[in-house]
């Protein structure tokens, strides 16, 4: 009877010390507005959470609006027509300028997987970054992530941002349109996009974000940039909330980790997707090792992104910016552990 008790208790102990990683509490909101920066391939976790209901199985009702760029999405939720932003990192550090809080509490990728190309037209005359002043750039919006990636290239070529034409075309068909159509010069955009533009010869690379090469030519480093933040007063009115969401964004990285690009292909919702899926497909290989694997972001990462906004934007650089309070990792960190002890329990 003794060796019975003691062995209830051990086991009890056992299930007892596993329970913090796991324990969550309901969530505080269940209706929770997601405005999205762009719908391309560095938007897969939160496009796949959505199709596989990940944030079902955590309680919430997701609804998802797509906008333009991140400034955009940016202005919802200062707005306050938003809970979240799936956008770019950077805007927690620029807001922090400005004295406002917002916090990135899941990361979405490691790198940004963006292509820098030259339209077609334009090839014979750009031939480097120098060569781009008085020339019109495509952006997904002016004061995105990708009109502050812009500022940094013809920076490194000793141009001043204001030495280039910053034109607004989105990351989808307005992209796509504006350079055939020949009302710009040169394009920043992401996956599916860059795979289209570059693979039918619209558009020649003249800088490569989606490989590590790629990044540390540009940035130093790879550069993480789609993540899902809020504002600081959300995250600490709603924890239960947020975690449920990085739980669902997790869930999604890790069943991207591990599926071929005809799953994921087939498990992004059709309203995301280009006409031709084989296209998509090789889309996604060409970025998919930006994907982040954990929703955490870097040390590393969070240093390089303020190193490039500071590199055209010394205030960036003298202000008092906690760059550790512009994000919070122990919601991923929670998020990895549950999904990994999961997969250990099924693989036993």
């Amino acid at each position: 009877m003794k060796h019975a008790i003691l062995s209830t208790l051990a086991t009890t102990l056992l299930i007892g010390a596993s329970l913090p990683a796991l324990a969550q509490g309901k969530p505080e909101k269940t209706d929770v507005h997601i405005a999205a920066a762009s719908v391309g391939v560095t938007y897969l976790p939160l496009l796949i959470a959505e199709s596989k209901g990940y944030f079902k199985d955590e309680g919430l009702n997701v609804t998802i609006a797509a906008f333009s760029g991140g400034s955009k999405a940016l202005e919802a939720l200062v707005g306050g027509s938003t809970d979240v932003v799936a956008g770019a990192y950077s805007n927690t550090i620029t807001m922090a300028m400005k004295g406002q809080k917002l916090v990135t509490f899941a990361a979405q990728v490691n790198c940004p997987a963006w292509v820098f190309g030259i339209a077609k037209k334009d090839e014979a005359t750009i031939t480097s970054a120098k060569d781009l002043k008085g020339k019109r750039i495509g952006v997904s919006t002016p004061g995105s992530s990708t009109h502050m990636a812009v500022n940094y290239i013809v920076h490194k070529a000793g141009l001043k941002p204001s030495d280039v034409s910053v034109i607004g075309v989105g990351q989808a068909a307005g992209a796509v349109a504006a350079i055939r159509a020949g009302q710009i010069d040169a394009l920043i955009v992401n996956d599916p996009v860059a795979t289209i533009l570059v693979s039918g010869g619209d558009m020649k690379p003249m800088a490569e974000m989606r490989t590590e090469e790629g990044n540390r030519k540009v940035f130093g480093s790879d550069y993480p940039e789609s993540s899902l933040y809020s504002t600081k007063a959300f995250v600490d009115a709603n924890p239960n909330t947020v975690q449920a969401v990085t739980n669902a964004i997790v869930h999604a990285e890790k069943w991207i980790a591990s599926a071929t690009a005809k799953e994921v292909t087939d498990a992004v919702p059709s309203k995301y997707l280009v006409d031709d899926k084989a296209l998509y497909q090789t889309a996604f290989e060409n970025s998919r090792r930006c994907i982040s694997k954990t929703g955490v972001l870097s040390d590393q990462g969070a240093q390089t992104v303020r190193n490039v906004l500071a590199a055209f934007n010394p205030e960036i650089g003298t202000a008092p910016i906690d760059l550790k309070g512009t994000y919070d990792n122990h919601f991923a960190l929670n998020a990895d552990k549950k999904f990994s002890q999961q997969a250990a329990g099924k693989g036993q």
